[in-house]
C-alpha cells in the first residue's frame, strides 16, 4: 500500500471512529438513566397486551434433566486432647451426596383461544427409555410453571404494573441483544403474584428476553425430608425467551435451582432442573384483538 492510499485509509478509519464516538455521546442519556423507566414500562405494557391477546397453537419438544441430591453435614477427624485417639466431629459445612439424575422427554402443546388455555404433554422418553404416555403430567420433583410464554404479563402488563416498584439495574447483552435489566418488587405482600424478579428487556423492541424470579414462592415447594436444620434455603427460577415468532418470544430454556447456605456462607446446590424447549411447530400465532 503506497503512502497516499495508506493515508486515506487511516483518515477513513479515524473518521469512522469519530463518528461512532460522536453518535454515542450525542444522546447524552445513560442507558440506565431512571428517566428511561416510564418509557420502558409503557412499551413493555404494550408488548404484554399483545401477548395476552394472541391466539396461539404450537407444539414443541420439552427435554428435562433433573439432579436431586441429599445434603449432609460433613465430618472431620480431630485428635482428642491428651491422647492419640481420633474422634469424629461434625463440621459446620454441608456436602451433596447421593445425587439422583432423572431425564424426561415430552411432546408439549399449548393452545390459547380467547381466554381459554390448554396444555398437553405426551411422555416420549424417561431415563433414556422410550415411552408413550398420552396426557402425561410432569414427573419431576418440582413441577414447572404453567403458561411460561405469558411470564412477562405478571410483572409488566397494565394490570400488574401498579402492584410493583421498578428499578433499572444495569445493561447487559443477552445473546445478540442489548438489554435493560429491570428489578420488579411487590409494593406489598399479597396472596396472588407475590414475586420479586429481574427482567431483561430488549432495547430494540421492548420484548422480554429473560426473567429471573427471586425467590420461587416457597409455599408452593415443600421442604425435602433430608433438609438440614439451621441453614437458609434459596430458590432461583430463570426462563430465557429466545424463540421468536411474529414478534413474540417463546421460552427456549428454563432452570429451577435449590441451594442451601451453610453457616460459613457457602452455597450448596441440592436440586437443579433444566428444561429445554425446541423443535417448535407453530399452527397459530396471531393477534386476536386490536391494540389501541
Amino acid at each position: 500500500m503506497n503512502k497516499t492510499r495508506r493515508g486515506l485509509f487511516l483518515v477513513t478509519l479515524l473518521s469512522v471512529f469519530c463518528l461512532v464516538r460522536l453518535g454515542a455521546g450525542q444522546s447524552g442519556v445513560p442507558t440506565t438513566d431512571p428517566a428511561l423507566l416510564p418509557r420502558i414500562l409503557e412499551r413493555t405494557a404494550v408488548y404484554c397486551e399483545r401477548l395476552k391477546g394472541m391466539a396461539l397453537n404450537f407444539i414443541c419438544l420439552e427435554t428435562i434433566k433433573e439432579a436431586d441430591s441429599s445434603l449432609v453435614w460433613t465430618k472431620a477427624t480431630q485428635l482428642f486432647p491428651g491422647s492419640r485417639a481420633l474422634t469424629l466431629k461434625e463440621a459446620r459445612d454441608l456436602k451433596a451426596t447421593n445425587t439422583k439424575i432423572k431425564t424426561f422427554v415430552y411432546d408439549f402443546q399449548l393452545i390459547k383461544k380467547g381466554d381459554e388455555f390448554t396444555e398437553r404433554r405426551t411422555l416420549l422418553e424417561e431415563d433414556g427409555r422410550p415411552k408413550k404416555t398420552e396426557n402425561a403430567t410432569l414427573s419431576t420433583r418440582h413441577a414447572g410453571a404453567k403458561y411460561l410464554v405469558f411470564g412477562p404479563v405478571g410483572f409488566l402488563s397494565k394490570t400488574w404494573q401498579p402492584f410493583f416498584r421498578y428499578e433499572i439495574l444495569a445493561t447487559e447483552i443477552v445473546g445478540k441483544s442489548a438489554a435493560w435489566v429491570v428489578r420488579a418488587s411487590p409494593t406489598e405482600r399479597r396472596e396472588e403474584n407475590y414475586y420479586h424478579g429481574r427482567i431483561w428487556i430488549d432495547q430494540a423492541d421492548f420484548s422480554i428476553l429473560k426473567i429471573e424470579w427471586e425467590p420461587l414462592a416457597e409455599q408452593n415447594v415443600p421442604v425435602a425430608p433430608q433438609t438440614p436444620e439451621g441453614v437458609d434455603r434459596k430458590w432461583t427460577w430463570v426462563v430465557t425467551y429466545d424463540v421468536v415468532k411474529n414478534g413474540i418470544r417463546f421460552p427456549g430454556f428454563q432452570t429451577i435451582q435449590e441451594d442451601y447456605i451453610s453457616t460459613n456462607g457457602k452455597s450448596h446446590r441440592k436440586y437443579l432442573a433444566e428444561y429445554r424447549f425446541d423443535s417448535f411447530k407453530f399452527f397459530t400465532v396471531e393477534s386476536a384483538v386490536v391494540i389501541k
